[in-house]
């Protein structure tokens, strides 16, 4: 059971007004209010605690700032990329060559994307002059090496082709991997140390993010054209640095997103809205000056057809049900929608996408595909962030960070799903998951403030930390949540759950869970409905340790009367010290349950229709 205590880095500052309170969809009445955006730099301690950098993570995600966070165990570990640790039995990185003997905190050494535990760096692999194996495997860039470690500045050298088997990804359990490697020449346009795709790169993902690294931090100018072009000419994707708006296609579903260009570390990463490439094809990249800036502040200027030039692999991989996805190329897909939109609708096999370490700044959904887990490297290492939110895209189904629909039999293990919509930015889910029948989330870590969670159906939820402060668990679902970690932050008079299922059937159970808060959030509330519109209500919390910062009347009615149907329900609260909550000024209409109806909700099967969720 993890008690995480996350720092959050906004990667974007959002001008946005706080939605008004209503019913329709669950909203804070005073407008999310607050000042704090949960910590303004989320930097992982002066310290530098969890590797060579000490930045608090890439994504820094969750909001609580603090010098010391990372902790004096998470910086990554010593033995993190050791000796023996990377490469696997699969060979995919040489045998030896295994991310150096140190190799501690990995590439970002931030005090883990994930909090108060300081898990280690965001990546945590390999060591920063790891080689990738002595067959040169992992391509030009070999950010993740052999058996998914790789090193940071190269794995496998410039000219290195990947090998006949291609390497295993971040995890190393598919084998997912170029089956010939991206080679390239290594030759980095302009004034940059390296660039993604690499010229003269093939085999390369349809998918691919541009990234451009520099010897020190890059900035992003304020005007000029980021464009890709086939080897007609013809622009299929134009990102201008200067425009106010873009839009994408992700999932058949259009978003209306911020810039798609960002920063990571010493990196400037480009994402090409709607996926516009294709296979076999040879496409080059021009960047005109001002559009992205050198440390210092030259331009970083690429003109001409040959100077960023690369090909696509020939063809999409033929395996459906174990696809691989990395940042560097080193699986056959860079992101985790283009693997989601390989999968075809209405799929029949189960399909397993491996996502290796790093940062992807991505919206993602899909829906209609069956049977579908999503395996992140590392819940620290493995994060999707981005902003998205109700005034970017004003409805419950596309302001979701990740969303999912009708997608039965999905699972989601070991990542970090993180929705930078500051303080008041509107409502802005980090995962909807709806319409999805026996569906776990497992080691994960899901962050927004408001509306983090949107949950519809049949979901077993176990090891997670979700974090937020205002409905921040909602929707009509059967949800058991089963040792969790539920965290308000940066909100006084904050609400952990809006339960809207109908009466008499399960809604939200918190089973051994902890219930945390940061300082500033007091006066948590445990629940809160309009019981004339949602008079079944029902929301459980069976044998939870409990922050003191929750109110003492625990439950709130927005609207209507408590009856027999509503079910606000405890048993045997406990205080982080283990002495037992004082329930004396509970909300009338609430209940303390009996040692039956406890050990009744004690079983997942008896909150989801029958279902043993595996693991359980």
């Amino acid at each position: 059971m993890k008690n995480l205590q996350l720092i959050t880095v906004l990667g974007a500052a959002l001008a946005l007004a706080a939605c008004a309170n209503s019913e329709s969809s669950p909203e804070d009445a005073s407008g999310n209010g607050g000042s704090s955006s949960g910590g303004a730099t989320g930097q992982g301690g002066s310290t530098g605690a969890g590797g060579a950098t000490g930045q608090g993570g890439s994504s820094g995600v969750t909001g609580s700032g603090g010098a010391s966070t990372g902790g004096t165990t998470g910086s990554g570990g010593a033995s993190t990329g050791g000796a023996t640790g990377s490469g696997g039995a699969t060979g995919t990185g040489g045998t030896v060559s295994t991310g150096g003997t140190t190799g501690s905190g990995g590439v970002t050494g931030s005090g883990g994307a994930a909090g108060s535990s300081g898990k280690g760096g965001a990546t945590g692999s390999g060591g920063t002059t790891a080689t990738g194996g002595t067959t040169g495997q992992g391509g030009s860039s070999g950010t993740t090496g052999a058996g998914g470690k790789g090193g940071a500045t190269g794995s496998g050298g410039t000219t290195a082709t990947g090998g006949t088997t291609g390497q295993g990804g971040s995890s190393g359990t598919t084998g997912a991997g170029g089956t010939t490697g991206t080679g390239g020449s290594g030759n980095a346009p302009g004034n940059a140390s390296s660039v993604y795709p690499p010229p003269g790169g093939t085999n390369v993902c349809p998918d691919p993010q541009l990234r451009v690294t520099f010897s020190g931090a890059p900035s992003i100018g304020t005007s000029g054209l980021i464009q890709v072009f086939n080897s007609s000419g013809t622009a299929v994707s134009t990102v201008d640095v200067g425009a106010s708006t873009y839009s994408t296609t992700n999932g058949g579903m259009t978003f209306n997103v911020q810039r798609p260009v960002y920063v990571d570390g010493n990196t400037v990463v480009v994402y090409l809205p709607s996926k516009p490439l294709g296979y076999n094809t040879t496409y080059y990249v021009n960047v005109a000056s001002g559009a992205i800036k050198a440390p210092g502040g030259a331009a970083f200027v690429v003109s001409g057809t040959t100077a960023w030039r690369f090909t696509t692999a020939a063809a999409a991989p033929t395996n459906k049900t174990a696809i691989g996805v990395a940042l560097d190329g080193s699986a056959p897909f860079c992101s985790l929608q283009g693997a989601l939109d390989f999968i075809p609708a209405n799929n029949t096999t189960a399909t397993t996408v491996s996502i290796a370490s790093g940062t992807y700044h991505e919206i993602v959904y899909f829906k209609s595909k069956q049977n579908v887990t999503i395996q992140g490297a590392s819940e620290t290492g493995t994060v999707i962030e981005g902003v998205n939110n109700n005034n970017l895209n004003p409805s419950t189904k596309g302001r979701a960070l990740f969303g999912a629909d009708s997608t039965n039999g999905l699972t989601i293990d070991s990542l970090t799903i993180y929705n930078q919509t500051p303080q008041g930015g509107s409502q802005a889910e980090a995962a909807r998951i709806e319409s999805c029948s026996k569906c776990v989330v497992t080691n994960s870590t899901i962050i927004s403030y408001q509306d983090t969670l949107l949950w519809d159906g049949t979901i077993y939820a176990k090891n997670d930390l979700i974090e937020g402060n205002v409905d921040y668990v909602w929707g009509g679902g059967a949800v058991y949540f089963d040792s969790c970690e539920i965290r308000t932050i940066n909100r006084s008079g904050g609400v952990i759950v809006q339960s809207r299922n109908a009466v008499g059937a399960y809604g939200y159970v918190f089973n051994n869970c902890k219930l945390t808060s940061d300082s500033v959030s007091t006066g948590i509330a445990l629940a809160r409905i309009d019981a004339s519109a949602y008079p079944g209500s029902m929301v459980a919390y069976v044998n939870c340790q409990m922050t003191n910062n929750i109110a003492p009347v625990g439950w709130t009615l927005t609207g209507g009367t408590a009856t027999s149907s509503l079910r606000f329900w405890e048993y045997k609260s406990v205080t982080t010290s283990g002495t037992a909550v004082d329930v004396s000024k509970r909300l009338s209409g609430s209940t303390q349950i009996s040692d039956s109806q406890a050990a009744t909700l004690m079983t997942p099967a008896n909150v989801l229709g029958g279902w043993t969720p595996p693991g359980s």
